[in-house]
């Protein structure tokens, strides 16, 4: 309490609530911190935000109750946006070919999603998703390979090729997988419609701060097959 005093009036001034008020404001201004936790071999994927709006990370469990979107029809988020050079995490850059139409991500861990065109005599497009995983390389690559059937008696193996390649300083991982993929939508991934002479190329991108990179090109086999080429050009102009 003060006491302030002149030849007229005595006036008192409480400042308690005044302070209260200054530390509520305070107080406020003060973000809660995220906190990422990784483990051993499950696949932990967030998706890059701004300060504004964190997301929290989703786990590999929490991918498997999400719906699959692959031969969806959803509208260009910006349909001028045709190709063109994107920025994955803030660090890594890539020239995604012309041609392949920019889409709003099906789900929030996938940070863009393109289309590309389907060529004659195939039923649907192609769906090419970038995102950031946590998890081990091979893990991650043969959870890819068991998306797949295969004709009986054959091994998966006799379909599935990789290589390992160095760009721009950097280790990344190629897979090319064909046979019937199994496309799943529902809760738990249930529901799954064969899908018949199907192809993906992947591609993952080591890191160093333990979210490697996932790049995945999948759809019928003819249209993956016309822009094969055009995928690894893409994975080539990888660079800081």
């Amino acid at each position: 309490m003060f006491q302030f005093k002149d030849s007229m009036k005595a006036v008192w001034v409480n400042i308690a609530p005044l302070s209260v008020c200054v530390l509520a404001v305070l107080g406020c201004q003060q973000a809660p911190q995220e906190e990422v936790v990784i483990r051993p071999e499950k696949t932990v994927v967030v998706r890059p935000t701004d300060s504004s709006s964190p997301q929290q990370p989703t786990s590999n469990e929490n991918q498997q109750m999400m719906p699959s979107t692959e031969s969806s029809n959803t509208p260009a988020e910006h349909p001028e946006a045709d190709g063109g050079e994107i920025v994955l995490g803030g660090k890594y850059r890539l020239t995604v070919p012309q041609g392949w139409q920019r889409r709003t991500p099906a789900i929030s861990m996938i940070e863009y999603e393109f289309s590309v065109p389907a060529v004659e005599g195939d039923p649907r497009d192609g769906r090419v998703t970038f995102m950031a995983a946590g998890g081990s390389v091979e893990a991650n690559i043969q959870r890819w390979i068991n998306q797949f059937e295969h004709p009986e008696g054959q091994p998966a193996s006799d379909q599935v090729k990789q290589e390992t390649l160095e760009i721009a300083g950097t280790r990344v991982h190629l897979v090319d997988i064909t046979g019937t993929y199994m496309e799943s939508s529902g809760p738990m991934m249930g529901n799954a419609v064969p899908r018949e002479n199907y192809r993906m190329l992947g591609a993952v991108i080591e890191s160093q701060d333990g979210l490697n990179y996932f790049i995945k090109f999948y759809g019928p086999r003819k249209t993956v097959t016309t822009n094969a080429e055009a995928f690894r050009k893409m994975i080539q102009s990888l660079h800081p």
